[in-house]
């Protein structure tokens, strides 16, 4: 396994703001940089993911109707099959467990 490449870069912080990150990488048992790369990298998904939700809305948004009509038929087709599915909820019709027989000392 290769270990990814670290670069040492400076910057500045507000007061506050290191005081929070020290409190947090003492508590955690770790360094500055991990808890700021943690954050960096919690901060870098989420604006992924705004832009995935962002290109999402405008394809849905640039559609014509015909292409909306396909798109419900699909969903409906979708949805049907999925209702059809049984997931995690173990057999329809379990096999009755034996019961034990506990012998009751006194």
């Amino acid at each position: 396994m290769t270990t990814a490449r670290k670069f040492k870069v400076s910057v500045s912080l507000d007061a506050d703001l290191l005081g929070v990150v020290d409190g947090l990488a003492a508590s955690e048992g770790t360094t500055r940089s991990a808890v700021m790369e943690r954050w960096l990298h919690q901060v870098s998904r989420k604006a992924a993911v705004a832009r995935l939700e962002e290109d999402t809305a405008a394809y849905y948004a640039s559609l014509g109707s015909a292409e909306r009509q396909d798109d419900a038929s699909w969903a409906a087709a979708a949805a049907a099959a999925a209702r059809q599915l049984v997931i995690d909820e173990g057999p329809r019709n379990p096999i009755p467990k034996a019961r034990s027989r506990r012998i009751h000392r006194r």
